[in-house]
């Protein structure tokens, strides 16, 4: 499908709650964002979220990338309780975008990168680069986790809260991970 194909179908909005896949919709869309209104060049970012969402698809071998734990959820659910099942859905939700170091702009993982520790803790998230890989590769089934840096980065890059911030695809094409390594 084209662009023109889309904007026919969909008009300058984009499609409604009910035609997405929730899995794949950047929080822009789940939180369904009036409050957002940036620049028009944003609106083609939200297909770029999908695109790092498949990449930890593959990486992780399940489409249950922004599942919590069993243990994180019944640490959660006492704070929850009297909230509707949707409700319910996107606390879950944003603890996982949370764990993943998928932060709410003002709390991005530029402000934390100084700090590679690991807890356990329900509320500690040290959003690194070390972290983040560490969390991927104890996710993994075969523990192998990002292929390498450049893999790492760019979902990174491709899963930012603000579309904003998210790579475009011109820019996701030319990141390094796509490049051929530097001959030695």
């Amino acid at each position: 499908m084209d662009e023109f194909t889309l904007k026919h179908l969909y008009g300058s909005t984009g499609p409604s709650r009910a035609e997405q896949t929730s899995e794949y919709s950047p929080p822009e869309a789940f939180l369904n964002a009036s409050w957002y209104h940036g620049p028009t060049s944003t609106n083609l970012k939200y297909d770029m979220w999908s695109v790092g969402v498949v990449m930890l698809e593959l990486i992780l071998g399940t489409p249950n990338v922004f599942q919590i734990s069993a243990r994180t959820q019944a640490l959660l659910d006492p704070h929850i309780v009297g909230w509707n099942e949707d409700l319910k859905e996107l606390a879950y939700k944003l603890r996982s975008f949370m764990e993943l170091c998928i932060l709410i702009p003002g709390s991005s993982s530029k402000h934390h990168r100084s700090t590679g520790q690991v807890g356990d803790s329900p509320a500690s998230w040290k959003c690194s680069e070390e972290f983040f890989s560490i969390q991927i590769k104890n996710r993994d089934p075969l523990k192998i986790g990002f292929p390498n840096v450049w893999a790492l980065r760019l979902v990174r890059q491709l899963l930012l809260w603000d579309p904003e911030d998210r790579l475009s695809v011109d820019d996701a094409l030319q990141h390094p991970y796509f490049q051929p390594p530097p001959k030695r």
